[in-house]
């Protein structure tokens, strides 16, 4: 599977990763391996054990704010790297693609990047990368608006995405969703043998409501160095050092600025409060942790109101960026 990360990952991928925050490769792996990893993961995530319970995949479980970690409804994952529930599966010819896959990500993707675009500083080696496999279970299963790197001491610098989907149609859901900061959002379908790929700490996304039978998906996030190699501080924190007074004097240009750097973590929960609020309630409903993790957002945006000059800047962004959604046009990637 290395040669094939190798033949897939190109310097095209890296442009269109530069130019949009955000990539996409069909037939990512070969036929086979494809189809056999699909039937892999519905065998490992059916499984149950004696007292019937699932096997090897748990809730998924997101920690929010300083609220405690809570679990999304309908959605299930299995760490690979948890030798105490999946580990027996290793070496059983019924999971062979699926720790081919798992063995390859150890330093065969990131190497792939690497050697198209060694400025990326990934990480490389079986500590700098993380994999899990989810699936979910229809009831509109999501996930709301999320970083998937939200600040140190995560090393996330790159989210890899395969989903394995061949009855996925049309009406199904379980897209993925990315807004760029101030920018116009794009919409990619789940499909079969596809890879999605964007960066880890300055892509803005979520998962859209899933109303099929099941969706799968295997997610590989590469860590990157996040030194500044002239000072030597790091350069994933989530804070905002900027005059507000010239901030506001072209909010165009602090916008396209904020685009590009993971800084724009410090303001996107405000920027776009509506659309994180809507996606909580969406995706939690009235389960356990709800109200908290609502609430943990309301605090988070009273903070911001409280400082008059960043509410001057929120509010103008706010501004900027529903002009800029009115001209512009989402893209739908089918």
């Amino acid at each position: 599977m290395r040669a094939r990360f190798e033949e897939k990952i190109t310097h095209r991928t890296v442009a269109a990763l530069r130019a949009r925050g955000h990539a996409v490769i069909d037939d990512f792996l070969l036929d086979v391996d494809a189809n056999a990893f699909r039937d892999e993961l519905e065998r490992l995530s059916m499984s149950r054990d004696e007292a019937n319970g699932r096997r090897y995949v748990r809730s998924n479980r997101t920690q929010f704010g300083d609220r405690g970690r809570h679990s999304k409804p309908n959605v299930y994952e299995c760490d690979m790297h948890d030798e105490e529930t999946v580990g027996e599966t290793r070496g059983s010819e019924a999971y062979a693609t699926t720790w081919r896959f798992f063995d390859a990500t150890a330093s065969g993707m990131a190497n792939a990047f690497v050697r198209v675009a060694p400025e990326m500083r990934l990480r490389t080696g079986n500590l700098s990368r993380t994999v899990k496999l989810q699936v979910n279970e229809g009831g509109g299963a999501c996930f709301p608006w999320h970083f998937d790197n939200p600040s140190a001491p995560s090393n996330r610098a790159l989210t890899c995405i395969l989903y394995l989907n061949p009855e996925w149609k049309r009406g199904d859901g379980g897209e993925i969703r990315f807004q760029p900061f101030c920018g116009v959002a794009t919409t990619v379908a789940p499909r079969h043998n596809r890879l999605v790929i964007f960066w880890s700490d300055r892509t803005l996304h979520r998962v859209m409501p899933f109303h099929g039978t099941r969706r799968y998906a295997v997610t590989v996030w590469l860590d990157g160095d996040f030194v500044d190699e002239r000072t030597g501080a790091s350069t994933n924190v989530c804070e905002l050092n900027l005059s507000t007074r010239e901030a506001l004097d072209d909010i165009a240009a602090t916008a396209k600025s904020l685009a590009a750097s993971n800084v724009q973590r410090a303001l996107s929960r405000a920027v776009y409060a509506d659309e994180y609020e809507a996606s909580l309630v969406e995706c939690m409903g009235n389960a356990p942790g709800a109200m908290e993790m609502l609430e943990s957002h309301y605090e988070h945006c009273r903070e911001v109101k409280k400082n008059k000059a960043l509410k001057a800047l929120v509010d103008a962004l706010r501004e900027y960026r529903r002009e800029v959604e009115t001209n512009g046009l989402e893209v739908n990637v089918p």
